[in-house]
């Protein structure tokens, strides 16, 4: 008979851990207003076929089930053996041991950081056999028995949200019920899985690692988000009446994954994030993503300074003269960072050797970053480090040494462009010493104050090693976040911009360790204020780098819409400024105006997005608005974009407010805490600040 082993409030949220019949804890989350029978029957039944961790080990029969290694045979030797917590001034860690016969087992954590509406979570295996062991399977997290509150098996009541991913179409919110996704139970039993994720090294290539399961019945729903910056998997599983949401590295088939443990060894998982709410997924979301701010205020940036990046001006021929005339128009506003993109190298050289174009840039980097500082502004450039293209120096034979394999053949990767490209192996100490050269002294040396460091394509699922393919690759990209991270250690008032395609790396352990990330590769089309608002669910928008270009020859609802999306996340300039007319330059410094007016807010605070439409990138209609309180909901920043066929779109605001302020006139109405926006155009923007009453 299942029994309670511990319960624990965090923060409004209790985390309760059961023995099953098999002696295995599981861990439930809940609001801690929500009230359940958690030794019913019914729970008590789907006990049996829970656990805190999906593992499986090669020494063992997989068990699988529809595809799925939850039921492994690994899992049935292991027993609970003892919990206890361990604290400190940041943070509380409840850790739950389980244990084999043979002396291996699994530490897992559970870590609340003080005043935090979620937790991280990761798994240790340890082995104390006398063998030598190969994992073939390990999760960060496994929510399992959901939902306790229902008193059945609620096919139709159980809603999984994802996040599709995409290149320019970054964040599409897609939901279904366990009916829709064949997860519903069987006539006698069943046993179902959904497995998705991510192979290779642009981890949100296809889907965002975060997911999430709702009880619409009850109003409550739960989330994982993993941070990983290489091939993952989530699973959505069901047996009986269970159902289970864990997320963790790709398994052995997915992944080519593999780990060998020997005695007295212990392997740690990635770690993941989780939170549950009452509400909707936007609840979640939010309370997901303030967990992120412990590391972002980390990083030292402290105010949200507006970006240019000269690459939809130039096309990739950027010039000392092009970037300076931009910094004497700039520097009339609040543009911080002028950021010279791909092609300052031509025609000299290519990505890879990094030697600075003689007729672009005919002083030399150093000169040109002395002249941008004399202006205000801090220099940033553009490098893929991590690669080299044809016909570069450095992808040629001579340095096969230095990159990527498979099967001992030099591994080429193909960009959407068509450029072909290798890869530095960063495991390699002779790999690391051509780059500490060619790029953190070149930076220090020239006097970059910014980085934009892009990624444009994947080595595939494995690489060549002294382990299986996925975990080789696993440990190469662990070293190329510890490069990322040794540039700033090396330059600490360095500013990193993540960026991958566009936004191909928009997952945590990423994020955490640079300043902000390319939102998208979104640079000129109307898609852009629909992916910027996307992304208010998955990614502080205080991180989230939006473009913004202008050129003369639009319109003025035009103006208006690109402007505006800035304000879903970071601002950053682009186009033809230096062709602007001064009253469009006069909008555009007035918005800056605006923007860090409403920093704050940006940069801190709560996010729920509206759509009179279904979400389109290619073909938008109808009419967009994002929500944005401030953490206190003191103030409501208002984003709104109209595309074909604009129409009016109400909202319901958290109490009642008034106008303070708005870039372009008023096209609302407001009574009460009851919003109707009516743009008078179609696709045309406008911002506005409320504060309430």
């Amino acid at each position: 008979m299942s029994k309670i082993i511990n319960q624990y409030n965090f923060n409004g949220m209790t985390v309760s851990y059961v023995l099953n019949d098999s002696q295995r804890a599981v861990m439930l989350l809940l609001p801690k207003e929500k009230n359940c029978d958690i030794l019913s029957d019914k729970n008590t039944a789907v006990y049996n076929n829970s656990s805190l961790v999906h593992l499986l080990l090669s020494c063992h029969n997989s068990g699988m089930l529809s595809n799925s290694f939850k039921f492994s045979e690994t899992l049935k030797t292991l027993k609970f053996k003892e919990q206890y917590t361990e604290e400190n001034a940041e943070y509380i860690t409840v850790i739950t041991i389980e244990e084999a016969d043979a002396g291996y087992g699994i530490r897992h954590n559970l870590r609340w950081y003080k005043n935090e509406n979620g937790f991280e979570v990761f798994t240790e295996f340890y082995n104390n056999s006398a063998d030598c062991l190969e994992l073939q399977y390990i999760t960060s997290v496994s929510l399992d028995a959901l939902s306790p509150l229902l008193n059945n098996e609620g096919s139709k009541k159980l809603n999984f949200h994802r996040f599709k991913a995409g290149w320019s179409m970054e964040g599409l919110h897609q939901v279904n019920n366990l009916c829709e996704l064949g997860l519903e139970r069987a006539w006698t039993t069943s046993a179902e899985s959904l497995k998705f994720g991510a192979v290779g090294t642009r981890s949100v290539r296809e889907y965002h690692p975060y997911g999430a399961l709702e009880d619409a019945e009850n109003n409550v729903i739960w989330g994982v988000y993993l941070a990983h910056n290489a091939s993952w998997q989530m699973e959505l599983t069901r047996l009986l009446d269970g159902v289970s949401l864990s997320i963790g590295l790709a398994d052995s088939v997915t992944g080519l994954w593999s780990k060998k443990v020997c005695a007295g060894e212990c392997f740690v998982t990635p770690s993941a994030y989780i939170s549950v709410a009452n509400g909707s997924i936007a609840e979640l979301s939010n309370r997901l993503l303030s967990m992120r701010h412990r590391a972002i205020d980390a990083y030292g940036e402290e105010e949200l300074p507006i970006v240019y990046n000269e690459f939809v001006t130039t096309w990739g021929n950027p010039t000392e003269k092009a970037l300076l005339d931009m910094a004497d128009i700039l520097s009339k506003g609040k543009t911080k960072y002028l950021v010279m993109d791909a092609g300052w190298y031509k025609p000299s050289s290519s990505v890879g050797d990094w030697i600075v174009s003689p007729t672009a840039f005919p002083n030399g980097m150093k000169a040109y970053c002395q002249k941008v500082r004399e202006k205000g502004m801090i220099p940033g450039i553009w490098m893929e480090f991590e690669c080299a293209e044809a016909p570069s120096k450095a992808f040629g034979k001579e340095f096969d040494e230095l990159k990527l394999k498979l099967n001992g053949r030099v591994i080429i990767g193909e960009v959407i462009n068509g450029r072909r490209e290798n890869f530095f192996d960063f495991r390699n100490p002779k790999a690391i010493e051509y780059l500490d050269e060619k790029v953190i002294k070149f930076l220090k040396e020239s006097g970059f104050g910014y980085i934009k460091v892009d990624y444009n394509t994947s080595p595939g699922a494995g690489v060549d090693g002294e382990e299986s393919y996925g975990e080789n690759l696993r440990q190469h990209m662990l070293k190329v976040r510890n490069f990322f991270i040794k540039m700033k250690k090396e330059i600490p008032e360095l500013i990193i911009e993540n960026c991958a395609s566009g936004g191909c790396r928009l997952e945590p352990s990423m994020m955490d360790i640079t300043a902000m990330t390319s939102a998208s590769d979104t640079h000129e089309g109307y898609e852009c204020a629909v992916v910027a608002a996307n992304l208010h669910y998955l990614t502080p928008p205080r991180q989230n780098q939006v473009w913004c270009t202008l050129k003369p020859q639009y319109s003025k609802e035009r103006f208006s819409h690109i402007i505006s999306q800035g304000f879903l996340g970071r601002l950053c300039w682009s186009g033809l400024i230096a062709d602007l007319s001064h009253s469009q330059l006069d909008e555009m410094f007035a918005a800056e105006e605006f923007y860090e007016q409403l920093s704050p807010i940006i940069k801190r605070g709560n996010s729920y997005i509206y759509r009179t439409d279904i979400c389109s990138f290619y073909t938008p209609t109808g009419t967009q608005a994002v929500v944005r309180y401030s953490e206190d909901e003191g103030k409501a920043m208002v984003v709104v974009h109209s595309f074909e066929n604009a129409k009016a779109l109400e909202i319901e605001l958290k109490g009642n407010y008034k106008l303070t302020k708005s870039l372009y006139g008023e096209d609302f109405t407001l009574a009460g805490n009851h919003l109707v926006l009516n743009p008078q155009n179609d696709f045309c923007g406008n911002v506005y600040l409320f504060e309430r009453v």
